[in-house]
Formats: structure tokens, sequence, C-alpha cells
């Protein structure tokens, strides 16, 4: 009886996508994350980890701190903390919003506060992270921002834009409606009170649009759904 032989696998002719500018140290443009964390045992630890990717990094522990020490803008994003001793996020944001602060803000948040991060990022703030902060999380985030900031790698937001497009043609009505309402900042209690429904009916339409969105938490998705909406001006 003849043996068939095993079959060898063909090496895989992907190719892993190209390097972006801020991924490349050597070529990257000056740019300073100032990192706003009260936490004593987070902030070091994040400092150390961008510190390790040659990431600059000047950290604060509170909003007042960074507000009196920030005077002359260079190229950077402010990564700060929503509850903070002394002056809130919130209530540094506005600050500099009116002192005309330029760079991008990427608020870091509980769970309980992503209502208050959602309406940070309507009121012009460019990202949220939710807690724990994962380092892998932080650093897409100021590449992110470093993007933004010197307009380059635009094929990041466009790949992202158009898997967002993508993924919300595949959303039921209900679905759609369940998502308008965490992107204003609703909890899924006040989605159910909302719409007459039970809040473990809205959780089920939550974790559907999750799977269909292919978001990684409900920072990620917010992002999208701003990008998205941003983009066809809704």
């Amino acid at each position: 009886m003849l043996q068939r032989k095993p079959r060898t696998r063909k090496p895989s002719t992907k190719k892993a996508p190209p390097l972006t500018e801020f991924e490349q140290p050597r070529k990257r443009k000056p740019f300073t994350v100032f990192l706003v964390e009260d936490d004593q045992v987070v902030r070091p630890a994040l400092v150390e980890a961008l510190t390790q990717l040659k990431i600059t990094v000047n950290d604060y522990m509170t909003a007042m701190e960074f507000y009196r020490d920030f005077r002359v803008s260079v190229p950077g994003v402010l990564i700060l903390d929503l509850r903070l001793p002394g002056m809130s996020g919130i209530e540094l944001q506005d600050k500099l919003t009116e002192d005309g602060f330029e760079l991008p803000i990427v608020m870091i948040s509980g769970h309980a506060d992503v209502p208050t991060a959602v309406r940070a990022m309507k009121n012009g703030a460019f990202d949220f992270l939710c807690k724990p902060v994962k380092t892998d999380a932080l650093v897409a985030a100021i590449a992110r921002a470093y993007a933004y900031y010197y307009e380059v790698d635009a094929d990041v937001f466009e790949a992202e834009l158009a898997e967002t497009e993508d993924s919300i043609t595949r959303l039921t009505g209900r679905e759609r409606e369940v998502l308008d309402h965490v992107v204003d900042g609703m909890s899924s209690r006040e989605i159910a009170d909302e719409l007459g429904v039970s809040t473990k009916t809205v959780e089920a339409h939550r974790a559907r649009i999750n799977d269909k969105m292919r978001a990684d938490n409900v920072s990620h998705l917010i992002r999208m759904c701003f990008a998205y909406n941003e983009e066809h001006g809704s």
C-alpha cells in the first residue's frame, strides 16, 4: 500500500506592513509625551516602558504641576488622567482650551468615567484609554497622535476608517441605535431606559456590536465611531 507523502506548507507570502515613521526612532521627529497621572506605581512603570522605546516622556503627578510647567509649546501629546487630586483632567482640558493649547490630548479613564471621557472627546480630546492602561495601547495612542500632529502615515487612519465603514454596514438597525447612544456617552442602564428594554438586552446588543466592529474595548469602539462620524460629517 502506497503511503501518501505529507504535504509541505509553502511559506506565507503575506508581507508585514511597512513600519510607520513613529515606529522608527531614527526617523521620528521630535515628539514629547506629557504624562499626568497621580498613581505612584502606574506612572513610573509607564515612563519606564516608554523610555525603553526611545519615547521622550515628561511626567507629572497633578494637573496644576503640568499647567505651571508647560509654557513653551513643543511637539507632543498630553496623556491626562480624568481623576486627579485638585484640578481634574476635565478642568485642565477646559483651561488649556481657553489658552489655545494645540497638542492632542488623550484621556485616561476608568470604566465608570467613560461617559465623561466621551464628553471630553466631544470637547476636543483626541482619544481616551480605559484603565488599567496597557503599554501597547498607550504606545498605539501616542503613535496615532504623532501621525495626526505631523500629518504623516495617513494610510494608518485610512485603513482603520475603511474597516470601520465595512463593520458598520453589518449592524442591524437596533444595534446601530444602541451604538449611537454609546457614542453619546450613555451607560447601558441609560440606554435601556431610553429604548424601553432591559439592561441585559442592551448588554447583549453591545456584545454583538463589539464583535461585528472588531473593537478591542469601549474606547476603541468610540474612537472608531468618532473618526467615522467626522469623515461623514455626522
